[in-house]
């Protein structure tokens, strides 16, 4: 990646998220209907990702299913591991899974 568009990634949409991940414990209470319903209708036992999970609303769903998640915001990993959600800080765009290695993948932003 470009250093100048690295520094202005980090700067407007990294560093935002970081100073702002105290509030959205509050303001992502809600599951999207359509999301929810997506994870529920899948197989049980199945492995599904969300990956920019942020505060892991969608992580406990579905409790027939495993829902890893992964987001870049190590504060908004912090609060969905408070939450007992499986998370992990990691780059979207550099994930460290192998391919096919989900059943589904969700990714809301």
């Amino acid at each position: 990646m470009d250093p100048e568009a690295a520094q202005l990634e980090k700067q407007h949409v990294h560093d935002v998220y970081r100073s702002t991940a105290p509030y959205f414990s509050d303001l992502q209470s809600k599951a999207w209907p359509r999301v929810r319903q997506f994870l529920q209708d899948q197989k049980p036992g199945s492995l599904i990702a969300d990956i920019g999970c942020g505060t892991g609303k969608y992580l406990k769903v579905n409790s027939q299913v495993r829902i890893l998640g992964c987001d870049y915001c190590e504060p908004l990993v912090e609060i969905a591991r408070s939450r007992g959600c499986e998370v992990m800080v990691c780059d979207n765009l550099n994930l460290p899974f192998r391919d096919q290695g989900f059943d589904a993948i969700i990714s809301i932003g």
